[in-house]
Formats: structure tokens, sequence, C-alpha cells
């Protein structure tokens, strides 16, 4: 009987230390995750930072350009055909409107 007892002791010290193990593994898979997810923030700051920094360093391009320059454009678009008098018309109302 002592000798089943003694089996069985054996049994279960196994079986806490593998439980054991696993559970470090567990530990250890679940901090290689967020170490690896730390570094993939890390890298998308430093390219947001990047990009920042590029558009930073861009000329700043005219908001609008110079209604009379639009007027002239569509009317030599409308002189070579490109657009029709009823697209001209409507182009012309639309910028004359933003005035």
């Amino acid at each position: 009987m002592r000798g089943r007892w003694a089996s069985a002791a054996i049994g279960a010290s196994v079986a806490r230390s593998r439980a054991s193990a696993a559970g470090q593994q567990q530990a250890q898979a679940a901090q290689a995750q967020q170490q690896q997810a730390q570094a993939q923030i890390q890298a998308q700051q430093q390219q947001i930072e990047a990009l920042q920094q590029q558009q930073s360093q861009k000329p700043q391009q005219p908001q609008q350009e110079d209604p009379m320059q639009k007027l002239q454009k569509y009317a030599d678009l409308k002189q070579k055909g490109i657009i029709t008098e009823e697209e001209y018309q409507k182009l012309k109302t639309e910028v004359l409107s933003k005035m």
C-alpha cells in the first residue's frame, strides 16, 4: 500500500512540475507578445514622426488659385473644345460665387 501512495505522490509532484513549467512558458509567451507589441508601437510612432517632419518641410502651396486665372483656364478649355459652353458657364458660375 505504501508503494502506491509513494507512486501517487511522485506522480502528483511530476504533474505539479509540468503544470508549473507550462505556466512559465505561457508567461514567457505573453511577455514576448507584449514586447513585440511595444516594438510595433514604437515603429509606428517613428513613422508618424517622420511623416510629420516631411509635412513640415514641404513648402506650403497656395490654398486657392486666383479666380481670374481659373476663369481664363476654363475659357481656354472651352475655346479648344475640351469643355462645352454649358460646362464653361457652370464652372464660371462656381468661381464667381466664391468671390
